[in-house]
């Protein structure tokens, strides 16, 4: 039984899918912006990804159940999409469609033996149909318009299935891919507040409970697997309309294990655990081979992030930030939110005179530096929780008396004292040189460019800080008085 997660959120529907869909809105919209081709493609990939990542994480983070097979399963709905596709000339969105129920319908009988198994014995048993689909894709391929039930060409040009009429570019195909994957995550945010997510968690807790407040266990888990295996077909079905073919080399029994482990990396919990395993599994992999390093090495860094989870946090990722953002305030919020427009909008104009580079990449990278300041700092130091307690503590011992010394030098200078200057310091170099080195890799920026870039921003943002303090305190304290911590129900 899973005893990590706790019990359902009091927000409501709305307020859940809220923040998914304005966060997924601004993506569609500058993304195609910001990418190169290569980069474009790597994330429509890894929307699709985060589809069939969020079916690994439904069914265990809100029935405990551990499943192997959700790359199977969308593996059966890129085969149906193909096959009714080249078979019946059906445009593009019909064999989506009937390839998701397909495999909605595969997952529905996956789940039959599967309704009075947990642990262990599930995740075999799922392993071993991952494993019964990787031998059927290895012995008959996927359907590439030739003849016959399979459909396979043989000693023939394969032939690619078009994309739907409205999306034949690779930009328009990554709005349409987001769409898709956020009407399946806002699917799932939407139940977990609902009747059905709700007896969910009861099943989770204990099904002899459940049963006794008149849920019924296998339907309710029959369901689960059911729309756990259709949104993993979508995704499927996404992937084939992406690069218009698939191959039998993506789907190994391996992906599997490790989309599941990667969604526990990222947080089983909470929909950015999905977003994070994807972008784990496809965009660090991609980052790699861009720098000519060998993206198999992403996975040395795999086996030590879910080592990690599993000791420190077993909320992952995404559970740490919604702890944290759980006690952010409406005031800060809003402070927030003009502040960082106004440096990323002044960012980008800068970069722009400058001839640095285009208005969006400068406005991105600006907002993603913003970003990395709040997120970094908790990360290291849940990282250090790996050493052990006495190891953290004694880190944390050290950094405080470095502090306390630094406070007293900057009294003697008469200086306003502040007792977080190092750690600032430590966490701003960290995040420069990473960021600095994601924007060489990605963006192709000068990396001294981009780490003078970055460096201008955190200083911009502390001079806000330090400019408005005065005449915002007073705003902040009668907004928080009326709209305390509203973040607290929802997460």
């Amino acid at each position: 039984m899973a005893i990590d997660k706790k019990d359902i959120p009091l927000g409501s529907p709305l307020q859940r899918v809220t923040p998914l869909l304005v966060t997924f809105t601004l993506v569609a919209v500058i993304g195609p912006w910001l990418f190169s081709a290569y980069w474009l493609n790597t994330f429509t990939a890894v929307a699709c990804l985060t589809l069939i990542g969020s079916t690994a994480a439904l069914l265990y983070g809100q029935l405990g159940m551990v499943s192997l097979t959700q790359f199977a399963l969308a593996g059966v709905g890129g085969w149906v999409s193909l096959r009714v596709t080249h078979g019946l000339a059906l445009p593009f969105e019909v064999g989506l469609i009937i390839g998701a129920i397909a495999a909605g319908v595969f997952g529905f009988f996956v789940g039959l033996p599967a309704l009075r198994m947990r642990g262990l014995y599930l995740a075999l048993l799922t392993l071993l149909v991952a494993a019964a689909f990787q031998v059927f894709i290895n012995t008959i391929g996927f359907p590439d318009g030739g003849e016959g039930w399979a459909g396979k060409v043989i000693n023939g040009q394969r032939q690619l299935i078009d994309r739907p009429w409205a999306a034949g570019s690779d930009a328009a195909y990554f709005r349409y891919t987001v769409v898709w994957m956020a009407l399946g995550l806002v699917w799932i945010e939407w139940q977990k507040a609902s009747r059905l997510g709700r007896s969910w968690a009861l099943i989770r807790k204990g099904e002899a409970a459940a049963i006794s407040s008149g849920v019924s266990v296998i339907a309710y888990k029959a369901v689960a697997f059911a729309a756990a295996g259709a949104l993993a077909g979508l995704g499927g079905g996404l992937i084939a309309g992406l690069n218009g073919q698939l191959d039998y080399t993506g789907f190994h029994v391996s992906q599997s294990i490790l989309l599941y482990a990667l969604v526990v990396v990222g947080g089983a919990y909470n929909w950015v655990g999905a977003v994070f395993a994807a972008l784990l599994i496809r965009a660090l992999p991609a980052l790699l081979n861009d720098h000519s390093v060998d993206g198999n090495l992403a996975n040395v860094f795999f086996g030590f992030a879910l080592l990690v989870s599993l000791i420190q946090s077993r909320v992952g990722i995404a559970g740490q930030l919604a702890e944290f953002f759980k006690f952010v305030r409406v005031s800060r919020i809003v402070e927030g939110t003009m502040s960082w427009g106004a440096i990323s909008i002044t960012f980008g104009l800068m970069a722009v005179l400058l001839e640095w580079t285009s208005f969006y990449g400068a406005f991105f990278l600006s907002l993603i530096t913003l970003l990395f300041r709040l997120v970094i700092p908790g990360a290291l130091w849940m990282l250090l929780g790996f050493f052990g307690k006495s190891a953290r503590t004694e880190v944390e011992d050290m950094e405080a008396a470095m502090s306390l010394l630094c406070t007293r030098g900057m009294k003697t200078l008469g200086l306003r004292p502040d007792h977080r200057l190092l750690k600032r310091i430590a966490n701003w170099s960290f995040i420069g040189l990473f960021l600095a080195w994601v924007a060489w890799g990605v963006f192709g920026l000068d990396y001294a460019q981009a780490l003078a870039g970055i460096s201008c921003t955190l200083v911009l943002k502390v001079g806000v800080e330090v400019a408005i303090y005065r005449h915002v305190i007073l705003w902040r304290q009668r907004i928080d008085q009326r709209y305390p911590k509203p973040f607290a129900s929802y997460l």
